[in-house]
């Protein structure tokens, strides 16, 4: 494949940054992007020139350290890849990318593609964390087992019942009882409790 790309090239932090254009010719469309990447820092280093600075760490799309922003879209064209895990069968011979580093206020620009994740690390080094959901399969012991099919014994349960599908539980209605009189009486039961369609 041959590509031309347009990298965002600044010197340092202070520093004006400017798109720069590099032709990359015989590129493997089995390479990742940073090993693209690789390959044009070496023809830039034999050629007496300063190579792009740009962030790795595992390179097997765990640590998220290749945060790039390919042709607009983070991490490029492919959902749920990050840049070192995304090949070049994804783009087009003749095409023309665009590599800029991941903007924000918090994150300015050290080196060209490089930016300062002090924010971020003081998050981790606190104890911060995200949740994300990504569609696994829910933990097993907040799955909804109907009563009967839980003290049945396991030689007369349903085939159903021994893998039961699941469902998010919905609550019961609301009580159409009146409300408690006194803090000891209970409204009805139903209203406070989840069920699980059988």
């Amino acid at each position: 494949m041959n590509l031309t790309l347009r990298i965002w090239r600044q010197k340092g932090p202070e520093d004006k940054g400017r798109m720069v254009t590099y032709p990359v010719d015989d590129v493997s469309p089995d390479m990742s992007f940073l090993e693209m990447l690789d390959v044009l820092n070496e023809r830039l280093i034999l050629a007496g020139e300063d190579p792009v600075a740009f962030d790795h760490d595992c390179r097997e799309g765990i640590c998220g350290m290749c945060g790039l922003m390919i042709n607009g879209d983070a991490h490029g064209p492919q959902r749920g890849t990050t840049a070192c895990q995304l090949h070049m069968r994804q783009f087009k011979d003749g095409e023309t990318i665009d590599i800029e580093p991941w903007r924000a206020s918090a994150f300015p620009v050290v080196k060209d593609l490089v930016v300062n994740r002090n924010a971020f690390d003081k998050i981790i080094a606190a104890g911060g964390y995200i949740t994300a959901p990504t569609g696994s399969a829910p933990e097993a012991h907040s799955t909804p087992v109907a009563k009967a099919n839980a003290d049945a014994p396991s030689s007369r349960r349903p085939a159903s019942a021994a893998v039961p599908a699941w469902r998010p539980a919905r609550t019961a209605p609301a009580c159409s009882s009146p409300p408690p009189s006194s803090p000891s009486s209970r409204c009805c039961p139903r209203a406070s409790r989840s069920v699980t369609p059988g």
